[in-house]
């Protein structure tokens, strides 16, 4: 059951063989970037020295659009 539900995790996701349809694909995207985001927020102000970022700059991320996202996002 185990492989079934990871088989399944990998289409849903894009990586399998059957690619996200396009609209799907940019909802799935925005999520993820929502989370990625949050993540970053939860790092310490050590953790954010050691990547380059202030606090700041997490602030100004954490404003942004749920689809606002580099370019190179948007066409995979």
């Amino acid at each position: 059951m185990a492989q079934k539900s990871a088989a399944m995790l990998r289409v849903v996701t894009g990586q399998g063989i059957i690619p996200r349809p396009g609209w799907i694909e940019r909802i799935l995207t925005m999520f993820d970037v929502r989370k990625t985001r949050i993540d970053l927020s939860r790092l310490s102000d050590e953790q954010l020295h050691d990547i380059g970022l202030t606090r700041d700059d997490v602030e100004a991320e954490l404003a942004r659009k749920i689809w606002d996202v580099p370019p190179h996002w948007r066409h995979r």
